[in-house]
């Protein structure tokens, strides 16, 4: 004990000095963390996604969160924030388990000017568009300089710059590429085809662009016969689509030359001659001769008419010839629906009765073309005149108008 009091005695002042500087050195420390800024910097990264010359940049959702609760843990330090547990939550990127409800007055009043800090931080990226491999972007974060110090977060300002990398080149595509991708195919009947454009899984060469918004103009279409040679060309909006998508370019001509082919002839068809006499059939039931009445019938011609959906939706007349031409890719085609009639000439006689001649028409519509054959089903119905021609040219005036076509 003795000893301790000389040496207090002796080197008294050392102590004392030793004591003051270190209480020193912890004001010291304390205040330079106190007033230190705070660097995010080396926590931002960027990552870069699309196409060459339409590529974007931005920072990582990551590395966005780390720096701004980096931020927000100085802004509620800087507020004399003093709940050590919301703070480490925050620190350790866990802030959704944070309720503001749970705070006393004091903590709540201390995080909202925190708050009102972040309000004045701008964390951004620029020029984060339109990129190509070998371009620079740059990450930015500034202090609105405008607003009160007693607002103003102690963060250090920074511009980091990141060289564009990764990002794919874009295919090119050609008409054809286009056209094919759409699965062309002729359907209906020989002399009356017409063209299908389908996407039943989408247009794999085109997934970003909602190709059935278009319409490809298909000349002669729904008059298309085997070996005609028809021009398509891609509509000049979706070459513009295409080129601005980021992930295509289109190269070469806007058209494509397809060939007509794999169309049914009717005349061809297994159960024509069934069908032909289903409609002799009608006419004779109409025209049954009786003791004072006699009919003889004598067919003239058979037409048929290409429809789809039900005959009174036909697919094709000369109020919507423009527009039939207009064709727009769909996810699936609708069958093909015939028409076929019998144009017969009837000769009545009777004792008591001029002879008289007529033209008339019979069959059935709504037949649904498969395996080369006509297939009725409950669709199906009676099809016929609606009034007697004394001419023959007059009849056939008449079918005309109404969209058939001889067979």
């Amino acid at each position: 004990m003795e000893k301790v009091k000389n040496f207090l005695k002796n080197y008294k002042w050392y102590v004392i000095g030793g004591v003051i500087l270190i209480i020193a050195l912890l004001i010291a420390i304390t205040l330079f963390v106190k007033n230190s800024k705070v660097n995010v910097k080396d926590d931002i990264e960027v990552k870069f996604n699309g196409y060459e010359e339409s590529g974007t940049a931005e920072i990582t959702d990551k590395s966005y969160e780390k720096a701004m609760n980096k931020l927000y843990a100085r802004a509620l330090k800087q507020s004399n924030f003093k709940n050590k547990e919301i703070l480490d939550m925050i620190e350790n990127n866990n802030t959704d388990d944070i309720d503001k409800a749970n705070l006393n007055y004091t903590d709540l009043e201390r995080m909202n000017k925190a708050d009102k800090m972040m309000e004045n931080v701008d964390l951004d990226i620029n020029n984060d568009e339109d990129l190509s491999n070998g371009d620079k972007v740059q990450v930015q974060l500034k202090i609105n300089k405008a607003s009160s110090k007693e607002y103003r977060l102690k963060a250090k300002e920074f511009t980091k710059e990141f060289k564009v990398h990764g990002l794919k080149k874009p295919q090119s595509l050609t008409a054809k590429n286009i056209i094919e991708d759409l699965n062309p195919k002729f359907v209906d009947v020989n002399g009356s085809g017409s063209l299908t454009l389908t996407t039943k899984d989408g247009a794999k060469k085109l997934p970003d662009i909602a190709i059935s918004d278009y319409e490809f103009t298909v000349p002669n279409n729904g008059n298309l016969k085997n070996g005609d040679k028809i021009k398509l060309e891609i509509p000049q909006e979706l070459v513009k689509d295409i080129n601005s998508s980021g992930s295509n370019t289109f190269e070469g001509k806007r058209d494509y030359t397809l060939e007509v082919k794999n169309l049914t002839d009717l005349n061809k068809i297994e159960n024509l001659d069934q069908i032909l006499d289903r409609n002799n059939t009608l006419i004779k039931d109409e025209y049954n001769s009786s003791k004072t009445i006699k009919y003889s019938t004598e067919n003239v011609a058979n037409y048929y008419k290409v429809n789809y959906g039900t005959e009174s939706d036909s697919f094709f007349s000369e109020d919507d010839k423009e527009t039939s031409q207009k064709v727009s890719p769909t996810t699936s085609t609708e069958p093909t629906n015939i028409t076929l009639v019998t144009a017969t000439k009837v000769t009545e006689t009777g004792e008591y009765v001029d002879t008289e001649v007529n033209y008339i028409y019979k069959g059935y519509k709504n037949y649904k073309l498969e395996n080369n054959r006509l297939v009725k089903d409950d669709t199906t119905e009676e099809e016929d005149s609606s009034t007697e021609k004394d001419k023959i040219d007059e009849l056939d005036t008449e079918l005309k108008g109404d969209g058939f076509k001889k067979l």
